[in-house]
């Protein structure tokens, strides 16, 4: 019974010891079977990072090299697709940039076990070589010896890097090139830390001597109160902007700069970097110009000489001086803001166009005459020159002129009085010089008119109308040589008369011609005219004249039955007229002295009576008073032309011209002066 009872309780307590041991392998299996849904979820969480992380992973096998998992990451920036990297080795893809880099990663891993961010360069699908920084372990995986590395594209740091070492290298290269004074200093103490080439070369001092110093040492502050200042206002705002500051050199010379400065922390330390410019060379010149406005602006004032400052563009007057208002009769308060338009000072205002028409040429005028009205109505000739200014920003003209009224008076009596002497003078070398010309006629008139009184019963009347033609022909030449000699007196003192009017060339030339062939009917006249010209303002008497001593001399110089043809043409502003013989032609030594009074030329005359030499040269005159040249042209044996030129007037001239109702009389002005010397002017 009692071991019955025993054997119960043995079995009893071997079944709670069972279904504890079932409750323990219960609880064990419930903790197994989490363990491994946290493992799973554990790899499924590390597989998600592997695959999403934004460094590049790679698990490959130690024992053949073969990529056994890469990431995304990788396979971005390779260019290789999961599929063609799984089961393949590094070398099959060349993904090394260089041998050296494969070996050099291999024994690391082959030393340490391990690899800590090393630096290889890499070539991705499309060639590109970039660099990567790698980390490397071994692991194992399912028993097989494998590698996980860990790659991060530095390419683009390491570009940044390089960068800024060249930006710094080139920052330095400015710092110690720079032309401006660069200084580095701390604000605590102020000492030293850096100065560049242009500081030490300007201040004299050695870099030895300032590194580690302050400025207070080295005493360089005119003011050291003003450094104080300086530095307040630089903790204030954190910088300085173009301050002028007087600094001592070592030399002790005062030096004026131009000084920036702001706050910059070195390595902890606030300092100061600044830059400075020498404005000392800049400062004089602008104290020089001072002083130089100033004596400009006294001598303005003071000056005799009517100075004024106008804007080039409308004339209006920006300043005068006391001269200007001594002369022209306007105040200052006057003329300020007003031009001289407005004033009425112009008496010609198309001379205010052309001055300012050379200003824009030239830059300049000198020495130009113009008429100006004062205040009191005067007028007043003046001797102008300018200069172009600039003015508070404007285009101006420096104007100094002078007054020449009465000196223009003094030197017109004075040059009255020396005509007059010339006049005389003309005269008496014109009758010494032709008293044989005139002695001719007037010995033939005497000797034939005696004939006719003493031998009057005697002569019969065909040998009376001989000796009267002859006296008539020889008045007729006495009075032709006299007013020849007239006509040279006024030309030679300036005082030849032109009473311009419009004149119709082609008729002019048909009735020259038409003329000449009754004179001279042993030649053939013939004529080269256009069926239209200008009409010109011209003195028709006097170039009738003119081609009626031409004509006459190729009439004179050619044998009988030869042609003389009168042409004339338009030639750009003038008219050109050609009056050509077929005669013996001229020697080229006379040609140079042929418009010379008294000249004569070697070649032989072929009809009518030798001339007293003053034709051509009062021809010269006449043309040249129209504001024309005149020139010969000749080859001996084949014949002469004649050209002159009449310059064709501008419209406005015309206009101006068709306006007055009476002809306008043009009185040569110039200088006597001897005979011409120099040769012909061509055209």
């Amino acid at each position: 019974m009692r071991d019955s009872q025993k054997t119960r309780k043995q079995l009893i307590s071997e079944l709670n010891e069972a279904r504890r041991q079932l409750e323990i392998l219960a609880a064990a299996e419930v903790e197994r079977k989490k363990a491994g849904q946290d493992l799973k979820q554990s790899e499924e969480k590390f597989y998600k990072a592997f695959l999403s992380s934004p460094d590049m992973i790679i698990i490959s096998s130690i024992k053949d090299g073969k990529y056994l998992e890469v990431n995304d990451s990788f396979v971005r920036n390779t260019g290789y697709s999961r599929e063609e990297l799984i089961g393949h080795t590094v070398e099959e893809f060349n993904l090394f940039a260089s041998a050296e880099d494969q070996e050099r990663m291999m024994r690391a891993l082959q030393k340490n076990g391990s690899l800590k961010s090393g630096e290889y360069n890499f070539r991705t699908r499309s060639g590109e070589i970039r660099t990567w920084l790698c980390s490397a372990e071994v692991i194992n995986i399912n028993d097989d010896p494998c590698t996980i590395a860990v790659a991060t594209d530095i390419t683009e740091l390491r570009k940044v890097e390089q960068a800024l070492t060249e930006s710094e290298s080139k920052l330095a290269m400015a710092f110690r090139s720079s032309p401006q004074s660069i200084v580095i200093t701390t604000i605590k103490n102020g000492k030293f830390i850096e100065v560049n080439d242009s500081f030490t070369r300007i201040t004299g001092y050695t870099r030895d001597d300032l590194i580690g110093h302050t400025s207070e040492e080295m005493k360089t502050w005119v003011n050291p109160s003003e450094r104080k200042r300086v530095m307040e206002t630089i903790e204030k705002k954190g910088r300085i902007n173009n301050k002028e500051l007087q600094f001592y050199t070592k030399s002790g010379e005062l030096q004026n700069i131009l000084f920036s400065a702001e706050k910059i922390n070195i390595g902890g330390e606030e300092c100061i970097i600044s830059s400075s410019t020498d404005v000392t060379e800049r400062k004089q010149i602008e104290q020089a110009l001072r002083d130089s406005e100033e004596k400009f602006s006294k001598a303005f004032r003071a000056s005799p000489e009517v100075i004024s400052i106008t804007r080039l563009e409308d004339g209006v007057f920006k300043e005068i001086n006391e001269s200007f208002s001594r002369v022209i009769g306007y105040s200052r308060e006057e003329v300020i803001g007003r031009s001289a338009i407005d004033l009425g000072l112009w008496l010609n205002i198309s001379d205010r166009g052309r001055m300012v028409e050379q200003m824009k040429k030239h830059g300049r005028v000198s020495n130009k005459e113009y008429s100006l009205r004062t205040k009191s109505g005067e007028i007043r000739t003046m001797l102008f020159s300018a200069d172009k200014i600039e003015l508070e920003g404007d285009p101006c003209l420096l104007a100094v002129t002078n007054d020449i009224t009465d000196y223009k008076r003094i030197e017109a009596q004075a040059l009255e009085a020396d005509n007059l002497r010339q006049v005389d003078k003309l005269r008496t070398e014109l009758l010494a010089n032709v008293s044989h010309e005139l002695r001719t006629p007037l010995a033939s008139i005497k000797g034939f008119a005696t004939m006719l009184m003493d031998y009057d019963k005697r002569l019969t009347p065909q040998e009376k109308r001989e000796y009267l033609e002859t006296i008539d022909k020889n008045s007729d030449r006495l009075v032709e040589l006299i007013e020849q000699l007239l006509e040279m007196s006024r030309l030679g003192v300036g005082m030849l008369s032109i009473k311009k009017a419009p004149a119709d060339i082609i008729t002019l030339c048909q009735t020259v011609i038409a003329e000449a062939r009754v004179r001279a009917s042993a030649h053939i006249f013939t004529s080269d005219l256009p069926t239209k010209l200008p009409i010109i303002n011209i003195d028709g008497r006097r170039i009738r004249q003119v081609l009626d001593n031409v004509i006459d001399n190729a009439v004179k110089y050619s044998n009988p039955g030869t042609e003389i043809t009168l042409s004339v043409h338009k030639a750009n502003n003038e008219i050109l007229f050609t009056v050509t013989d077929r005669g013996a032609g001229i020697p080229k030594s006379d040609l140079p002295r042929l418009f010379q009074r008294q000249f004569h030329s070697t070649r032989g005359q072929k009809s009518g009576v030798a001339g007293a030499g003053l034709g051509l040269s009062i021809c010269k005159g006449l043309i040249e008073a129209h504001g024309g040249k005149i020139w010969i042209e000749s080859e001996e044996g084949v014949g002469t032309k004649c050209f002159f030129t009449l310059p064709i007037e501008s419209k406005l001239i015309k206009k101006k011209i068709a306006n007055i109702e009476e002809d306008t009389i043009l009185v040569i002005k110039k200088k006597p002066v001897s005979a011409p010397r120099e040769p012909i002017d061509s055209p």
